[in-house]
Formats: structure tokens, sequence, C-alpha cells
């Protein structure tokens, strides 16, 4: 090859280089000037260039259509203004792999630095706790990833899948519930509270089951066609995500029920975190106390009521506060001993 030749290969890739320099280390708190900028490229490529060819190649840049800010606009130097993420997006990215139990420590790991990567080198000094993404609690599946890409296969193409669901046992380690594997009809992945879920209707059932996504292991998708959510009982119409997430507290399926509460008008808070604005107070009394009107899964409401208990009385429908009643005794009787 000639020296032409390798030249002008040079100088085509120059560009690069400045945009990632500019990329990597400039931002409005830390303009660069083009003499800067051609001694970075010369200690992180190895490229020797002057300011002229800087100058030329941030004008191309910005031609392409690159928003950088220029000396000329603010007095202080060279700076990429905008990115497809800015470094609070990015540690909003990170923080939510971190709190995704459902990946493997070492995958999260990857995955931050993947993220940080797209940041200046400003955020990544101050997260320093980015570097201890495998410290946080995280699944040991390492089928997580693999069992997405097929579980989303199945769902375009609606076929059945069939897995094995699996639980902890003493030893830490995880083992199947059952000796034969699960047959489902797949619907949907939803995260919920750092988890990953499948929706789906399993064996002879008819009805809704969650499964948790990183207690999945060895995934087949079927060639059977699956049985379209909205023939199942009480599904009339195709699945709505939101919707569905909506009412499904705690990840439990059931019947939508109108529920009664009554608490403290001071706890009204942790009924919009549950059940969002919807939420209707329907009554206030005089000890400080109102009724609260919400919709969601009676099988949802059982379990919250429960988590919510020394706060919250459920006064109808009158079956579930029986149901309620019921496991507030057993409670009681358990904690007798």
């Amino acid at each position: 090859m000639s020296m032409e030749k390798v030249n002008e290969g040079s100088k085509k890739i120059l560009v690069y280089y400045v945009y990632e320099i500019l990329r990597r280390y400039s931002d409005a708190e830390h303009p660069l000037s083009q003499g800067q900028i051609a001694q970075m490229v010369q200690q992180e490529f190895g490229m020797s260039c002057d300011r002229k060819a800087v100058a030329r190649n941030i004008l191309a840049l910005q031609e392409a259509g690159f928003d950088i800010s220029a000396y000329e606009d603010n007095g202080k130097g060279y700076y990429l203004a905008s990115r497809p993420f800015t470094d609070s997006e990015i540690r909003t990215l990170i923080d939510s792999v971190l709190a995704s139990r459902y990946i493997t420590g070492s995958y999260a790991k990857d995955m931050v630095d993947k993220l940080a990567s797209m940041a200046t080198v400003y955020f990544t000094r101050r997260a320093a706790y980015i570097t201890q993404a495998s410290h946080w609690v995280h699944t040991d599946n390492p089928e997580v990833f693999l069992n997405i890409e097929l579980l989303d296969e199945a769902i375009e193409t609606h076929r059945k899948v069939r897995f094995f669901y699996n639980q902890y046992g003493l030893d830490k380690k995880l083992h199947p519930r059952r000796e034969t594997a699960y047959e489902v009809d797949p619907y949907q992945i939803i995260a919920n509270a750092g988890r990953y879920y499948l929706v789906g209707n399993y064996d002879k059932h008819d009805c809704v089951t969650n499964f948790r996504i990183d207690l999945i292991t060895r995934v087949q998708v079927l060639d059977t066609r699956a049985i379209p959510f909205e023939s199942l009982p009480g599904k009339a119409r195709a699945m709505d995500l939101a919707d569905y997430a909506k009412y499904a507290l705690n990840m439990c399926d059931g019947p939508v029920v109108t529920a009664v509460l009554r608490l403290k008008a001071e706890r009204f808070g942790d009924i919009i975190d549950w059940f969002g604005k919807e939420a209707e107070i329907t009554g206030q009394e005089p000890d400080g106390f109102i009724r609260v009107k919400v919709r969601a899964s009676d099988n949802g409401l059982r379990i919250w009521a429960l988590q919510y208990g020394r706060f919250v009385e459920v006064l109808s429908p009158a079956d579930l506060r029986q149901q309620i009643r019921q496991d507030v005794t057993e409670m009681a009787e358990r904690y007798a001993k």
C-alpha cells in the first residue's frame, strides 16, 4: 500500500477521533481548545494533527448535523452540546440495571460498563459505585437474556413455549418445582419491582399466570400454536400490557374488583404509589381517617392489605374482607404460640 493511501486513510479517520475526544472529554463545564483536542488525539489514538486539521474536522462534524458548541458561540472552546443520552439519563439507566435482580452480576457489570462508556469521563469519575455492580443482589441464572430472546420470539410468532420453572433450595441453588416441564401460552413480558415476568397461560389452566423469568430455565419454542389471550375466560379482548400492569397488583392476576379502604389521611401517598391517581377519596371522617375507592385484582389486593395491615382496613367487597380476616386470624394464632 502506498504512503499516499495511508495518509489519505488517516485523514479520513481523524474526524472520528476528533468526535470521540469531544464525546468523552467535553461538556459545557469542560470546553476544549483546538490545541487540547489535537494533543488528546495524539495521546489517545497516536495520530498527529495540527489545530487547522482539528478546526476543519469540527466544521465537517457540524455540517453533518452534530451539535458542537464552538468558541464563537460560548467564548470558551469546543464541546459536544447534545448527545443521545445525557449523563443524568445514563445514570438512571445504570441504576435500573443495578436494581434489576433478574440480571446476573457479571451481565450487570458488562451492561453498566457499556452504558458508562457512552458518558463523559467526568461522569464515570463521579459514579464510583459503578465498579461495584456485581455486589448488588442479582440472580445467578445465566439463561435470563437467552430466555428473553426466545420468549420474545414465541410471543411474536404466537407459539407455545416449554420450560422448567424453578425455586431456590436450601443449598441456595435453583431446582425444578416439578419433574415435568411447563407448557405455556406466552402473552407478554413485563418488568415489575426489579423483576422480569412472563405473563402466560400454562398447561390446561384457563387463567393467566406470571412467571419470574430469572427462575425459568431450558426454554424451548414449540411449533404448537398458542391459545390467544382473548379466548381465555374473562379476557374479551387482546392483552393491553399497561392495563394489565395497572390492575395486576403484586403481579397477581385475578378478577379486577373495586375495593373501599379506610386509612389515615397521611397515608394517602401510599395509595397513590400503588394504585395511581385514579384512586378516589369517597369520604372523610372527623378522626382523620379517609375512605378510598381503588381497583385491582382481588388476589393482589389481598396480599397488599396484609402488607399494609397496620395502616389500612379493607371495608369491601365483603368476600375479600372475609379472606383477609381469615389470613389475619391464622397469623395471630401462629404468633400467639
